[in-house]
């Protein structure tokens, strides 16, 4: 009797142990994070040089670094409420931020954290009253926003970047593409088609429920959710820029922005729970090779992790608890499944 795929795809699965499907990750960026720091071993400073910077750390834009990065979290909490009030889900503005604060913290502290968080965050939009399609969709659509949002930056960064006489191309060429690959998907749209019952046609007729629910969002609360997702990477950008300029960098802002935009590739990289070591060296890195001092930029690192992820991952449990208390306050009725 012939073993079905099944089966054999389950034999192969078992062969690989456990331990090492949720670890290899993790242990990859080790040794990533490792070779970089080994390559990059006689740039880092010694102590007593990092010691005297941080000794005369400009306390005002450090106090401005951490604001912005907790109002980078507050933009994506509000983000996300719009998209459920525009979908008539109450999401409550302080518990919105709690649940932002919380589930950055557990994308940080735990192997496949982007995982854990998304599906921390869509149990919450269900106990505060989403059907299912609907935290499905918002779930689904804040991401979206979000890496639009990002690529725009990048976009601006690049058409800013360029010389006067090669700005007006960029634009037309860019249009071009995407009238040409929008006119090609419509053009052959049927040789596409996923045959009826096909997981495929599935995922097809639920990404059509999605796209008709986001249709009926008014274009003014579009605005308003960019205009929360820009703001959420502008002070992100802003608080390594001010953290930059207390530890009297002189790199100027425009250098920074750029070495900024190339960490967001790196934190896209999932070796490391919250790019953990990772970031820190390849930040190291570019603000050395950018020209900034060698003590300098090991305190423009630490001074930026420190905001952006350990004060985030101090600030997840009572964020956690603040929101379990608003949870048993408001008490929703849940949505049918």
């Amino acid at each position: 009797m012939m073993s079905s795929p099944r089966s054999v795809t389950r034999r192969r699965g078992a062969e690989i142990p456990p331990v090492l499907r949720r670890w290899w990750r993790p242990a990859l960026g080790v040794v990533v994070t490792v070779a970089i720091l080994v390559t990059l071993r006689d740039q880092l400073p010694d102590l007593g040089s990092l010691l005297t910077v941080w000794r005369e750390l400009d306390l005002g834009w450090a106090a401005a670094a951490v604001v912005a990065g907790f109002v980078s979290q507050v933009a994506f909490a509000e983000q996300q409420r719009l998209l459920l009030a525009a979908l008539d889900v109450r999401l409550p503005r302080d518990s919105a931020i709690a649940l932002t604060v919380s589930g950055a913290a557990v994308s940080m502290a735990v192997p496949a954290g982007a995982a854990v968080a998304t599906a921390f965050t869509f149990r919450t939009f269900r106990r505060y009253g989403a059907s299912t399609p609907v935290a499905t969709a918002v779930t689904v659509v804040s991401g979206v926003v979000s890496m639009l949002s990002l690529a725009l930056l990048y976009a601006g960064g690049w058409l800013v970047s360029s010389d006067l006489e090669t700005v007006p191309w960029r634009p037309a060429v860019i249009a071009l593409a995407v009238a040409v690959a929008g006119y090609l998907g419509w053009r052959f749209r049927s040789a596409f088609a996923p045959s009826p019952g096909s997981r495929l046609a599935r995922f097809a007729a639920a990404a059509a429920r999605t796209t008709a629910q986001m249709a009926a969002i008014p274009a003014r609360r579009w605005v308003s959710i960019f205009v929360a997702g820009m703001a959420k990477w502008v002070l992100d950008l802003f608080c390594l820029a001010a953290a930059a300029t207390a530890c009297h960098a002189t790199l100027g802002w425009w250098r920074i922005a750029v070495i900024y935009l190339g960490i967001q590739i790196v934190r896209q990289i999932p070796l490391t729970p919250g790019g953990t070591g990772l970031i820190e060296v390849v930040m190291l890195g570019a603000l050395v090779a950018a020209g900034c001092s060698h003590p300098a930029a090991a305190a423009i690192v630490v001074l930026y992790r420190l905001i952006t992820m350990w004060l985030v991952l101090l600030m997840g449990i009572p964020a956690y608890l603040w929101l379990r208390r608003d949870l048993t306050a408001e008490s929703p009725v849940s949505p049918a499944r």
